[in-house]
């Protein structure tokens, strides 16, 4: 296996440069030029060398020629903040110092960093069903679209525009991120082919930067859940103007970790020290989601579609003036908080977008999170990978704090439909979208 992926990484290495250094002419040229010089090893019989000579003299002349661009340009990635998973986005790469008025003869390539696929990788590929015959006996197919998705896109070469009276023209490039993470970028090239349009020259601007790809968000139904609110001790702190009660009980003299925003700046003014506006106590709504990371060996692809019902799920909820919590594990537990007082839904999406297996732990630790968490919350959405013993106990004791309920189970449910009274709903990995249409809206 081991001698078969180095020979897949050489074969791709010398196809990328290919493709880079020569035109499409200039592979006609160079694969016309190979066939004759096999066909012309006697030539008493053809005459092929003859063209092999002329092919070999083309090439070596447009080479050559290719080594005096030296342009000297400055190149910046105009990047957005973030992107999503599977939807298409057009970025400007300005290129500066050209010839004011002048068109640009050369394309743009611009390079994420390479991320080789390893055995235990390549090996849970395999399972995937094969484009072609091919693919079934040697699989460099599907080792090159595990090379795109671990890379994350893949770039096509991008026209430049005539430059402007400044000397600065740009280049839109199209990209589609396949996976969510980070997309590293690597260098950009400018490829300009020589007079005789066989070979390229490429300029290399080394220009590392990362681009954070955040989960695929497909539509939801409207969910309908108990809007029942919770008591949060010295919650005014940590959640600010939202709840039931904002009733102003008294002035009184400021507290070291009171917070600002609680300063009565009228009685401060008059009495020349810091007074705070003391309220009641704070009641409000919380919904709990809990995302299962625990994905074995070879399940990237299960987890990144749990993550992206997750995801669907903390975008697509209706949250009024409630607040979302997202509890999942990694090397610990990691809780997010969504919702008017806790920030705009970004940054759990940031976080989901980084989130990776569960490692060193097992599901009990997410199950006593949650059931700590419980008492906060009105209702609670369950993303699983699998349905067992363990997370049906987790189910069965939440409904017993009379908490409501929906789990989603990406992948097989064993012959189940509810649990408790909760709806269990399947998610096809495969088909994310069209599974999250059919989920229903009710908790239980």
């Amino acid at each position: 296996m081991k001698r078969l992926l180095r020979g897949f990484r050489t074969a791709y290495r010398v196809s990328r440069w290919s493709e880079r250094r020569f035109t499409t002419a200039g592979r006609t040229v160079a694969a016309v030029t190979l066939v004759s010089g096999i066909l012309a090893v006697d030539t008493t019989r053809t005459v092929a060398y003859q063209l092999f000579a002329l092919g070999l003299a083309l090439l070596a002349c447009a080479w050559l020629l290719s080594l005096r661009w030296r342009p000297g340009l400055a190149v910046v990635r105009r990047l957005p903040a973030t992107v999503t998973v599977g939807v298409p986005m057009r970025y400007a790469v300005a290129i500066e110092r050209l010839p004011p008025g002048v068109a640009a003869d050369f394309a743009v390539q611009d390079a994420l960093a390479d991320a080789f696929p390893d055995d235990a990788q390549f090996h849970s590929a395999r399972h995937a069903p094969a484009t072609n015959a091919f693919d079934r006996r040697v699989g460099y197919p599907r080792w090159l679209a595990l090379l795109d998705r671990n890379r994350g896109a893949r770039i096509p070469p991008a026209t430049v525009e005539p430059a402007d009276p400044r000397g600065h023209a740009e280049a839109h490039v199209d990209l589609v991120p396949l996976r969510r993470g980070w997309l590293r970028f690597e260098a950009v090239q400018l490829l300009r082919p020589d007079p005789l349009g066989l070979v390229n020259a490429i300029a290399t601007t080394t220009a590392p930067v990362s681009l954070l790809a955040l989960p695929a968000v497909h539509p939801v139904p409207s969910i309908a859940y108990s809007t029942g609110r919770r008591h949060r001790p010295a919650g005014a702190l940590a959640v600010p103007q939202v709840g039931d009660s904002q009733e102003f009980l008294q002035l009184r003299d400021y507290r070291p970790g009171d917070p600002v925003r609680r300063i009565h700046w009228p009685s401060t003014a008059r009495s020349g020290r810091l007074v705070v506006k003391e309220t009641g106590e704070e009641y409000f709504s919380r919904v709990g989601l809990v995302l299962d990371t625990f994905a074995g060996v070879g399940d990237g692809a299960l987890l990144d579609a749990a993550v992206s019902v997750a995801a669907s799920l903390a975008a697509g909820l209706r949250l009024g003036d409630a607040l979302l919590d997202v509890l999942f594990v990694e090397q610990r537990i990691v809780t997010v908080t969504a919702g008017r007082p806790g920030g705009g839904i970004d940054g759990v999406l940031r976080e989901l977008a980084l989130a990776g297996p569960a490692v060193g732990v097992d599901f009990a630790a997410l199950g006593d999170a949650v059931r700590a968490h419980a008492p906060s919350c009105a209702a609670c959405l369950h993303v699983f990978l699998a349905w067992d013993d363990a997370r049906a106990a987790l189910v069965k004791a939440l409904h017993g704090v009379g908490l409501a309920q929906l789990v989603l189970v990406v992948g097989a449910i064993p012959g189940v439909r509810t649990a408790e009274g909760v709806p269990l709903h399947r998610v096809d990995p495969d088909d994310v979208a069209a599974s999250l249409a059919g989920m229903p809206v009710q908790c239980g």
